[in-house]
């Protein structure tokens, strides 16, 4: 679980929603977790030299009425969340790297 204060948490820009909680679905392969944090053409960007310092994590936002909404990808460094963790997000979150299309923000 990741504590207040602790290491950054990226996620795309179109899947962040300011203060929402979600549950962790599953883990992403460490290979994927790279992927994902690299350019298209496979190369790194200035902000994640090393992309396979983040754990990559399918998560699924808690919804109060009606069914789940869909499964997200987020990316959390220096901690590690556990399957069926719930945590939320924090009401603040910033551009990390435009090239990827991340926010950087922290779990509450």
């Amino acid at each position: 679980m990741v504590q207040e204060g602790e290491d950054r948490v990226l996620l795309f820009t179109y899947d962040y929603e300011a203060g929402a909680t979600f549950d962790v679905v599953s883990q992403l392969e460490q290979g994927t977790s790279v992927r994902l944090l690299q350019t298209t053409e496979g190369e790194t960007v200035p902000e994640i030299p090393q992309p396979d310092e983040y754990n990559g994590y399918v998560v699924r936002n808690q919804s109060d009425s009606g069914p789940l909404e869909p499964t997200t990808v987020l990316f959390v460094r220096g901690q590690t969340l556990g399957v069926d963790d719930s945590e939320t997000l924090s009401e603040d979150a910033s551009m990390f790297s435009s090239r990827l299309n991340l926010f950087s923000t922290s779990l509450e």
